[in-house]
């Protein structure tokens, strides 16, 4: 029997540990979370209550517990743990211990692109202990922790009165305790997926991330893909194809996803940052859901040290979007309006993501959403009525029988594709 530990416990994690049960059927799964009611508790043999982070604790679990593999999915400090607790007690890993440090930093990231000629911002490194005065870079600018997982703590600053305070806001983030200070590009936030195989990078899935910003204390949450990208042409599609093999060149990938996050304005590209694995919040179910392919058990394969099937991804001319929400804080009680929406065929599923009866905060981070639809429509005009539709009759109820769904973000929001 083998005894896989999985660290962190959310919906992607639940659904990893169902591609490994599928994989290996008399698996064991030890779950290592902070919170002992993560929903992926649910599906594991055993649940330990260890911060992810701490890497003596998750260390000292995997000999206890006798692990053949430490896993994880879609997140980037994690997978920092699993390369260290891996190569330390030499268990097999699909990434080397360097190869993990390098992609979960964005310091050694930015260090990385540079000297390859990945295009991206212009940027600084400091400590929330540094006094800064002049950075050199050009307003606005973005903070962000060198080592934190999704959005946390990067914000965005508009002058230097601003910036040591964010600076030491994004510090408390940060492993590390360093901070990126780089320069705001204009433009749309595209989100890559590639499957790495034999250091080729074959392309899955590009999609276009729209943004509000919540506060002036809050740089932005992501609160909708759409597929295809709108704005996405030809000349950058390629450009971020020919990065993505550059990538996988540089740091010796061979069998890996690898997501890469980027602003495209036009044919200019801008590489935010990128790492060898699958984006957070249900990404791999909507990757399925676009093309087919179960992205999530060829990553499990690849952990495994197998070398998955990629399939050749075929256009099907039709649009998607997922659609996240955020709540402006209370106790998670109902959500109504779900089972109609599916009925009547406007949305295709619901994801949740945080499990009901318990508080949430109004949102800091895009980790905040408590759940996602999915829909699916012939062209950007229909996509974009059936969302604002699901917006108007989706509620979400709290302790006081209120509706807190947050719709602000979808309200006046402009077409889709212009040109549709």
């Amino acid at each position: 029997m083998k005894r896989i530990m999985i660290l962190a416990g959310g919906h992607d994690q639940a659904a990893f540990i169902g591609e490994l049960r599928r994989l290996i059927p008399d698996v064991y799964i030890i779950l290592l979370d902070m919170n002992p009611n993560v929903l992926a508790a649910k599906v594991a043999d055993k649940m330990l209550t260890i911060s992810t982070m701490d890497f003596e604790k998750v260390e000292q679990a995997a000999i206890e517990e006798n692990v053949d593999y430490i896993m994880t999915a879609c997140g980037d400090q994690p997978l920092l743990t699993v390369g260290l607790i891996s190569d330390k007690l030499g268990l097999p890993c699909y990434l080397s211990k360097y190869q993990i440090l390098n992609l979960t930093n964005k310091k050694n990231m930015k260090k990385v692109m540079v000297e390859n000629g990945i295009p991206t911002s212009k940027y600084k490194t400091f400590s929330a202990t540094d006094e800064i005065e002049d950075t050199g870079l050009r307003y606005p600018l973005i903070v962000k922790p060198a080592d934190s997982n999704g959005s946390k703590g990067v914000r965005k600053v508009t002058s230097r009165e601003e910036l040591q305070k964010k600076v030491k806001e994004a510090a408390s983030y940060s492993v590390s305790n360093t901070i990126i200070v780089e320069e705001f590009n204009e433009g749309e936030e595209i989100s890559c997926d590639f499957y790495i195989q034999n250091g080729v990078a074959k392309e899955i899935l590009k999609l276009q991330s729209n943004k509000f910003r919540v506060d002036d204390n809050i740089t932005s949450i992501i609160y909708q893909s759409i597929i295809p990208a709108p704005f996405l042409n030809e000349t950058a599609r390629n450009k971020l194809n020919e990065i993505a093999n550059k990538i996988a060149k540089v740091y010796h990938l061979e069998n890996t996803p690898l997501l890469i996050q980027a602003i495209v304005d036009g044919d200019n590209v801008n590489i935010l940052e990128f790492s060898a694995r699958l984006g957070g919040g249900s990404k791999y179910k909507t990757i399925e859901n676009v093309t087919g392919f179960n992205v999530l058990g060829a990553c499990a394969e690849s952990m495994l040290g197998k070398k998955p099937s990629i399939p050749i991804i075929e256009d099907k001319g039709l649009c998607y979007s997922k659609c996240h929400f955020y709540v402006t804080g209370g106790r998670l009680c109902q959500i109504k309006g779900i089972e109609q929406l599916i009925n009547e065929g406007i949305i295709d599923e619901f994801l949740p993501t945080t499990p009901m009866n318990v508080e949430i905060n109004k949102p800091s981070s895009s980790g905040d959403r408590i759940g996602s639809i999915f829909i699916t429509a012939n062209n950007y005009s229909e996509l974009q009525q059936k969302v604002e539709y699901s917006i108007q009759k989706i509620q979400v109820i709290n302790e006081k029988g209120e509706d807190m769904l947050m719709r602000n973000m979808y309200l006046n929001q402009p077409p889709y594709n212009v040109k549709d």
